[in-house]
């Protein structure tokens, strides 16, 4: 979980929510973690790289792993902003 330091959290918070979620739930966990695992799953079925890459199987576990990935990634960001909320109200 990534920790803002009080004077960096009100310029996070004025790009609002929907942008912290997007680039801490989505860019930054949900995208690479899914590509990682999809990949690693192929690897370990025995797939032939790179002509595994566009087959259907594989098309569908990325998809599955990325959305999977995204929505844990969303509730990481979403409990991640709440906590950063919540210290910026003790502190006012």
């Amino acid at each position: 979980m990534r920790v803002f330091r009080p004077d960096e959290w009100p310029a996070v918070r004025a790009r609002g929510k929907g942008a912290f979620l997007l680039r801490y739930g989505f860019l930054g966990r949900g995208l690479p973690l899914g590509a990682l695992v999809a990949g690693v799953i192929e690897a370990g079925l025995g797939g032939v790289f790179p002509a595994a890459l566009w087959s259907p199987p594989f098309l569908g576990r990325l998809l599955l792993c990325v959305a999977v990935f995204s929505v844990t990634g969303c509730i990481n960001a979403n409990v991640n902003w709440n906590a950063h909320e919540r210290r910026e109200a003790r502190r006012a």
